[in-house]
């Protein structure tokens, strides 16, 4: 088995926004240093998008990929007890890895959870979590980078952690 990888776009991967088709549709363009970087990241875990852009905008990005598995989307629908939470998709990560699991879906077996709006809340819910998890948090100016894809890489082959 292989990790699921929540990915966030925004801060992580910072897609240049160019014209696109609509005014109200920018056509979002990766680097090719970060298409790489997810790339890799792919064929380590499975990716679920943990992000609030709208799914043409997610559907562009994933168009440029061009992965040979079709990655998840974690639905991100904050409800009342989510409360004023530090990592405001802590809740609908968590509800949407249970329910993943609920329905027999959930084929791996740790997680990591790449994000550069990770608070100290992921950290308490990371600890108790029922599988192995790495968080990376990267520089939101800067986004995705080979160290963390190298961390990722460590995470997987640390038999302690797995």
């Amino acid at each position: 088995m292989k990790p699921i990888i929540l990915l966030d776009v925004n801060g992580v991967l910072n897609p240049k926004l160019q014209p696109g088709s609509s005014p109200d549709a920018p056509d979002p363009q990766l680097s090719d240093a970060k298409v790489a970087l997810v790339r890799r990241l792919a064929i380590k875990g499975r990716i679920a998008w943990v992000s609030t852009s709208p799914p043409d905008f997610i559907d562009r990005l994933e168009a440029q990929l061009e992965l040979d598995v079709e990655p998840l989307r974690v639905t991100i629908t904050p409800q009342p007890d989510d409360g004023d939470d530090p990592t405001p998709k802590l809740g609908p990560v968590t509800r949407w890895l249970g329910s993943m699991e609920d329905a027999g879906e959930a084929d791996w077996d740790s997680v990591v959870w790449i994000d550069d709006a990770l608070g100290p809340d992921v950290h308490e819910w990371a600890h108790h979590h029922n599988q192995p998890v790495l968080l990376e948090k990267p520089d939101p100016k800067e986004g995705l980078t080979e160290a963390h894809v190298v961390a990722v890489q460590v995470f997987m082959d640390d038999p302690g952690g797995r």
